[in-house]
């Protein structure tokens, strides 16, 4: 059996949130300059606490307490009017490239795909994740030898396919190198 590696950002796009997992090709936008080592995706994990009988070291039972959902964080360097008008509530003025912002949070319900670049024998991985709510605020110091960036934190949210009966947080598909699928079917 192949083993896979993820690593490297080819690419990362946006579209509306689904919470079925469907997004028409067409939908996916890009998400220009990503900042280099912005992005993160963590996977927290819940907490058990073993009760344990009193004349004895048996556990009588364990309970588990669910974690706080997952999380991804990004990185832009650029400000594209159109993501931002999907992250920010805003008015945007084309004829005088002037943003105007709102008072208040927004939080955008977007899917975000991840590509990676090739790695172990020149295989990338293409994450998707359907269901986010992205908070997006702002990173670094406005100076000489740097810019200002957004910093998007994406909560994970669950999506339900037609006719599944669990949720499902997101997919990973191993493909090679030019975008064709990967056959892992065993031989035989």
């Amino acid at each position: 059996m192949s083993t896979f590696v993820v690593g490297g950002i080819e690419k990362i796009e946006y579209a509306p949130a689904s919470l079925t997992g469907v997004i028409l090709p067409a939908a996916w936008k890009p998400m220009p300059n990503i900042a280099v080592g912005s992005v993160k995706m963590t996977k927290n994990i819940g907490s058990k606490t073993s009760i344990k009988q009193e004349d004895g070291n048996k556990t009588f039972l364990n309970v588990f307490q669910p974690a706080d959902g997952d999380t991804l964080t990004i990185g832009l360097l650029e400000q594209n009017p159109d993501l931002v008008k999907e992250l920010f509530d805003v008015d945007f003025t084309a004829a005088t490239t002037t943003t105007e912002y709102y008072a208040g949070e927004k939080i955008a319900h977007l899917a975000i795909r991840i590509t990676t670049v090739p790695m172990k024998d020149s295989r990338k991985c293409i994450i998707t994740i359907y269901n986010n709510d992205v908070q997006t605020g702002y990173d670094n110091n406005i100076t000489s030898d740097a810019v200002e960036q957004l910093a998007l934190t994406a909560n994970i949210g669950s999506y339900r396919k037609a006719g599944d009966t669990k949720d499902k947080v997101y997919t990973k598909q191993f493909v090679n190198a030019d975008g064709t699928v990967i056959d892992s079917t065993p031989a035989g």
